[in-house]
Parts: C-alpha cells; sequence; structure tokens
C-alpha cells in the first residue's frame, strides 16, 4: 500500500467514527426528554394516587347525620303545655347524640304596643341526665348568670303516668314519643313555665355531624 493509499484509508476510517459518534449523540439526545416525561408521568401518578387515598380516608371518618323523621309540638297538659317529639320513622336515634335547641320568642302587649325577647337555650344529650349539675337552673339563667346548656333528661317517655326513658340516656326508635311531663320539666327544655301562643324556634341536631334533623317552629 503506498502513502496516498494510506491517507484515504484513515480519511474513510475517520469519516465513519464521525458519523457514528453522531448517531451516538443523536441517540442520547432523543431517549433523554423521554425518560424525563415518564418520570414526570410517575411522579403525578403517584401524587393523585396519594390525594385520593387521603380524601377517601377523611371522607369515610365524617360522621353521617341519621335519616330520620320526627314531629315536634306543643300539646295541652294539665299544668302547662306539653313539648312533644315523636319518631314517625327512620333510623334509631341515640338521645346522647342529639342537642335540642329552642328560641322561645316571649312577646308582651303593654297596652297597644307589643315588645318581644327571645331565649334561647340547648338540651344537650351528651350531659349526663342523672347528675344534678347538668341541670337546669331558672334561677340562674334569668338571672343571667346560669348555663343555657343543659339536661334534665326531659323530654322523655312515659307508661302509665311514669318516665320511662329520659333524653340522653335512652335510644328513640321509631314510634317512639318523648314529653315534657310538667311545668317544671317544660322549663327545663323552653326556659318557660307559662308558654301562651308565643312561637318557639325549635332544632334537633346530631352531635357527632353537627347536622340538623328537625328545623320548625310550634306554638302552643
Amino acid at each position: 500500500m503506498n502513502l496516498v493509499d494510506a491517507r484515504l484509508k484513515r480519511k474513510k476510517n475517520d469519516m465513519h467514527c464521525r458519523s457514528v459518534g453522531c448517531m451516538l449523540n443523536y441517540s442520547s439526545e432523543a431517549v433523554s426528554p423521554v425518560i424525563g416525561v415518564m418520570l414526570m408521568l410517575v411522579v403525578t401518578i403517584i401524587v393523585a394516587a396519594a390525594v385520593s387515598a387521603y380524601a377517601g380516608g377523611f371522607a369515610s371518618n365524617q360522621e353521617q347525620t341519621p335519616t330520620a323523621q320526627l314531629d315536634v309540638q306543643l300539646k295541652p297538659g294539665d299544668d302547662a303545655p306539653r313539648f312533644v317529639i315523636t319518631h314517625l320513622g327512620g333510623d334509631p336515634l341515640d338521645t346522647s347524640d342529639l342537642k335540642i335547641i329552642t328560641y322561645y320568642h316571649k312577646i308582651t302587649r303593654p297596652g297597644k304596643a307589643a315588645s318581644e325577647e327571645v331565649f334561647k337555650h340547648t338540651t344537650d344529650g351528651s350531659l349526663n341526665p342523672s347528675v344534678a349539675a347538668n341541670y337546669f337552673d331558672s334561677v340562674d339563667y334569668s338571672a343571667g348568670t346560669g348555663s343555657s346548656v343543659s339536661n334534665n333528661g326531659y323530654p322523655c317517655t312515659v307508661s302509665n303516668g311514669d318516665p320511662v326513658k329520659y333524653w340522653g340516656n335512652s335510644t328513640m326508635m321509631p314510634g317512639d314519643v318523648y314529653t315534657t311531663t310538667d311545668a317544671t320539666s317544660l322549663e327545663s327544655v323552653t326556659t318557660s313555665k307559662d308558654i301562651g301562643d308565643e312561637p318557639i324556634e325549635v332544632e334537633v341536631i346530631y352531635i357527632p355531624s353537627g347536622g340538623t334533623i328537625y328545623s320548625g317552629e310550634v306554638i302552643a
């Protein structure tokens, strides 16, 4: 092989190496963006799965408000109207999970003028009705020093004139009727013994979820 042939062969080898190198560089540049996109997709899927799992677990931990139909009325009684709650149907209700909120609109009419005061009270079933410290104190309430949250165990179910199931330590089943029995028990729920034709707004709240089972207005 002469000198010219040797140079030509070396030139061909150099061109071949450059060509292969270009192909390798091109392949590396093409693969890198694909790997990046795939990594981003994987990370996105993992984050979405984590968020979905968290949201699902959070939702499952939320208390659901029972579904029940209640009827609330003020009915005539011997010495005072009776505050009556009737379970018309639906889920059983643990009264220790329920609170009754009343807004008694006391209307006074001196002459032709009329004024109105609203007295709010909560009968909280989570308070043990067997503990005297949880009872409604009308004197302190009227003086503005008593709690507006209490539980005397009323309304309650009655059989043969005697209380059976007290508010706060019983389960209200479909068909059950819970009622106050006298002026004192009426006062423990509504703050007043002598309700006339004044309206009372009533809410029955499921404590664990804060959901409303009943909301309405009653008049004697």
